[in-house]
């Protein structure tokens, strides 16, 4: 593990710089989310482990309520003193993997996987009838719907157990301009591909489901469709409902027999899945295995998908290369940090040479 290869300065890199010790407001603002989050999370986790694993959830339930209330007597008691929002997901995710509940919303991506992989057909077919600027913005907008599948904010996590609809969810995307919007700066390098300006693109992936099947891999093949090869980069084991490498490589398979032009692209090998070495929602790119920085070495896009990987962490985050940030904003905080409101869209794009002047 060492910092991912194309960030510009990694030492002066910070993945998050929210100070919850220095923001009182927000520290009890996101002290109170963990606590009901995690009650939620165990009621999921139930359903995943059954009756065999009440003991663990009780267990569970109990450490993780003693943490809140111990950071809320002395905020700067953990380890090394800082709290911020990846040390909160840390300390989590710690509590979860000791009582053996490692995957407490499996069933749930496991049911979004297999409809969206029903519907993913049809939005491959509709691209075919698209062209230009209108399937480009076509396709940020469904990295935008896909995205509300989301087991980390209140916001979305009650959509989730109703299942959402995304081919509604395109259609109530927010309209542009967009809260932060360079798409007109994007759309002037993707219209007229192919072939796009960039050889290679690593994509951050975020959610299971929609998030990735019919958000992350639409656009994905669009951009290996126009000559750039695609790694993949998911995290190694499981963390809410994000992907793991190993879904990740499994559905990309299962979509490929569906889909003769992914399985084209796979052939000629424009894509390649590979582990972030990452465990939480939120990632530290100060951390990141071997084998990402080995396929990244000659990228030249770095896609960051998600509010936990493009905003939460890495918003101001200065690579080598040129760099995408895609989310939909589903905290009240983290949006009005960024000046906007919950359902917000972020498509910040920021070629090399704009984050070298």
């Amino acid at each position: 593990m060492s910092h991912f290869c194309l960030l510009r300065d990694p030492q002066t890199y910070v993945a998050h710089d929210w100070d919850l010790l220095a923001d009182e407001t927000a520290r009890q603002h996101w002290l109170d989310l963990f606590a009901k989050h995690f009650e939620d999370l165990l009621r999921h986790a139930s359903a995943q482990y059954g009756r065999a694993a009440n003991r663990q959830i009780a267990n569970a339930s109990k450490q993780f309520a003693e943490l809140i209330q111990q950071l809320r007597q002395a905020p700067g008691s953990l380890p090394g003193g800082k709290l911020n929002i990846i040390e909160m997901v840390r300390q989590r995710e710690k509590v979860l993997r000791a009582h053996r509940l490692n995957d407490p919303f499996g069933h749930i991506k496991d049911r979004e996987n297999v409809k969206a992989m029903a519907l993913y057909p049809q939005v491959v077919r509709a691209l075919h009838a698209m062209e230009g600027e209108a399937k480009w913005l076509h396709l940020i907008e469904s990295v935008y719907a896909g995205n509300i599948f989301d087991m980390g904010s209140p916001a979305t996590m009650s959509l989730a157990d109703e299942s959402p609809d995304f081919l509604e969810a395109i259609e109530n995307t927010k309209p542009r301009p967009w809260l932060v919007d360079h798409y007109d700066n994007l759309a002037e390098v993707l219209v007229p591909a192919p072939p796009t300006k960039w050889s290679k693109v690593v994509f951050f992936v975020d959610n299971a489901g929609s998030d990735f099947i019919l958000g992350v891999m639409p656009l994905a093949r669009e951009l290996a469709l126009c000559g750039s090869k695609i790694v993949l980069a998911a995290n190694e084991v499981p963390s809410l409902n994000d992907i793991t490498v190993d879904e990740c490589i499994t559905i990309v398979q299962r979509l490929a027999a569906v889909d003769p032009d992914l399985e084209a692209l796979i052939g000629g090998e424009m894509f390649e899945v590979v582990s972030s070495g990452n465990d939480i929602p939120l990632i530290d790119l100060s951390e990141v295995s071997d084998e990402l920085n080995e396929a990244a070495a000659d990228a030249e896009l770095v896609i960051m998908e998600g509010m936990g990987r493009a905003i939460e962490s890495n918003y101001d985050a200065a690579f080598k290369v040129d760099a995408l940030h895609l989310a939909l904003l589903k905290d009240p905080l983290v949006a009005a940090r960024v000046g906007g409101e919950v359902y917000d869209c972020v498509c910040k794009y920021t070629p090399v040479e704009a984050a070298q002047a």
